[in-house]
């Protein structure tokens, strides 16, 4: 090595561990570098990847004294926190929820209560009559209650009936007394009611009704219409005299609704032959 004021007498390289060392002298010996070792340096130099601080090393040189400060190297120890993603996969539970019993009730009704549909003459007296009140299926998918003016002796086959219908799901869109709309039949049709009793004569004649009595029920008249020649009551059923079609409250031959009344006696009018009376069921026969 060449001679200078200030010789660099050694310069030690060592990484392996991290380590530096530098090391300054003053004076004018020469020390020869190791060889073997700057080589060994080198190699590590070269095969160091992992990341890590270094601090440089630093040296403070008076006239007669070298101080060497080793500057350590530490190595950052990187951690990798491996997660385990763990998707769980749970059937909600079914939840059933019960069908609301079928309820019914029955009371004697007053003159006031048929002010619309009974006068003074008519066959029967309210005092033979019953009402009664009834639990049902809507359009909606939902249960109302309905009322329905039957003769008092066939209250009890009535309400098992009706237990009946509800018990197979059918739907009734609205049952209400005729007095909601003043007695008038054909009104009472056309809003889809199921009724009862109501004082007047039969469709095209002179004679009382089966209704006038007590013991006639029309269900869902709309999509049940009387149907005979060209005459369609009420005029909107038309559009349910296909009765291949199956749209809600439509009744069909041996259905939950024609067995039902079978089973205690009753006969539906669509089975007639001068005419069809899909929504009417009576006791009788007319």
């Amino acid at each position: 090595m060449s001679r200078f004021g200030l010789t660099v007498a050694a310069l030690v390289l060592l990484l392996g561990t991290g380590t530096f060392f530098v090391v300054l002298s003053l004076g004018g010996e020469e020390v020869a570098a190791d060889e073997a070792a700057l080589d060994t340096s080198a190699a590590a130099e070269t095969s160091t990847s992992s990341t890590s601080t270094t601090s440089s090393a630093v040296t403070t040189t008076t006239s007669s004294t070298t101080t060497t400060l080793a500057s350590t190297t530490a190595p950052t120890s990187s951690t990798t926190t491996s997660v385990a993603s763990t998707t769980s996969t749970s059937t909600a539970p079914t939840t059933t929820i019960a069908m609301p019993p079928f309820s019914s009730s029955v009371s004697t009704p007053t003159a006031d209560q048929l002010h619309a549909s009974w006068e003074p003459g008519c066959p029967v007296a309210p005092a033979d009559l019953r009402l009664l009140t009834l639990s049902h299926w809507n359009y909606a998918g939902g249960v109302s209650s309905g009322q329905i003016v039957v003769a008092a002796g066939l209250a009890a086959d009535v309400i098992d009936i009706f237990a009946d219908l509800y018990e197979a799901g059918f739907p009734i869109e609205r049952m209400e007394l005729v007095e909601q709309y003043g007695g008038d039949d054909n009104a009472s049709m056309a809003a889809n009611n199921t009724s009862a009793f109501n004082c007047r004569l039969v469709t095209g004649g002179s004679s009382y009704s089966e209704h006038s009595y007590g013991r006639a029920i029309d269900i869902n008249p709309l999509v049940n219409p009387y149907v005979k020649g060209s005459t369609i009551l009420p005029p909107a059923g038309a559009a349910y005299t296909d009765r291949s079609l199956d749209a809600p409250g439509m009744i069909h031959a041996g259905d939950e609704v024609v067995q039902a009344f079978a089973a205690r006696g009753w006969i539906w009018g669509g089975t007639w032959s001068s005419l069809k009376d899909y929504q009417h069921f009576s006791t009788t026969g007319k």
